[in-house]
């Protein structure tokens, strides 16, 4: 009994390690390029018709099982211009599948620019959040610093207009560029909402 005591104490002390620790090298490469502030202002400048948005993924929930993130975009001029507020759920699907969930925040005005302080995301449950169903973006891993992701194909509902009967998202992500191309389209499969040139830029933006 004396032998198997240390042991056990071992035992239950891994047991209660940080679930955080997930044996995925590309899951946690994944999860460290979506990570930071980029912005889509260089394009602003260089093509018209697109404006000038910051795009924040915050880590929040590091003691919760999986990778969770803040996701705020707002008018560079103005961060408290609001143009979206998410929380994202990032998991292993399959040995080449990882997909982004994405979560509507209840009493959303209360949490803008929650990422100058995360801890404000710990008065929030994940029951409280409410999945947008349908909605789930499915990455695969293009060259050694790519990934390319989309929705599936009309699952997503929109609730932005009547005209809209779904959305779809494809996005690109590298090493410091996000490239996201949102789309709403009506009953018969027409656009109707979003960019028709092609996706947003986001360039990671390098803060001192």
């Amino acid at each position: 009994m004396r032998k198997l005591l240390p042991f056990l104490i071992t035992l239950i002390f891994l047991c209660n390690c940080n679930s955080k620790v997930i044996n995925d090298p590309e899951l946690e490469d994944f999860v460290q390029i979506l990570t930071g502030k980029f912005s889509s202002k260089k394009q602003a400048k260089e093509e018209s018709g697109y404006a000038a948005v910051c795009l924040i993924n915050s880590p929040i929930w590091k003691d919760q099982s999986g990778y969770w993130f803040y996701q705020e975009l707002f008018n560079e001029e103005k961060s408290t211009a609001i143009y979206n507020q998410r929380i994202i759920n990032i998991k292993r699907v399959d040995s080449i599948t990882i997909s982004s969930s994405s979560y509507i925040i209840p009493n959303q005005k209360k949490y803008i620019n929650g990422w100058k302080d995360t801890s404000l995301f710990n008065q929030l449950t994940i029951d409280s959040l409410t999945v947008r169903a349908g909605c789930d973006v499915y990455f695969k891993k293009k060259t050694s610093t790519i990934y390319q992701g989309k929705t599936s194909k009309n699952s997503c509902s929109s609730s932005f207009s009547k005209k809209i009967k779904y959305t779809t998202s494809n996005i690109v992500m590298s090493r410091n560029k996000i490239s996201s191309w949102d789309r709403g389209y009506d009953s018969e499969g027409k656009q109707v909402w979003g960019k028709i040139e092609g996706p947003y830029d986001f360039i990671r933006v390098i803060e001192n």
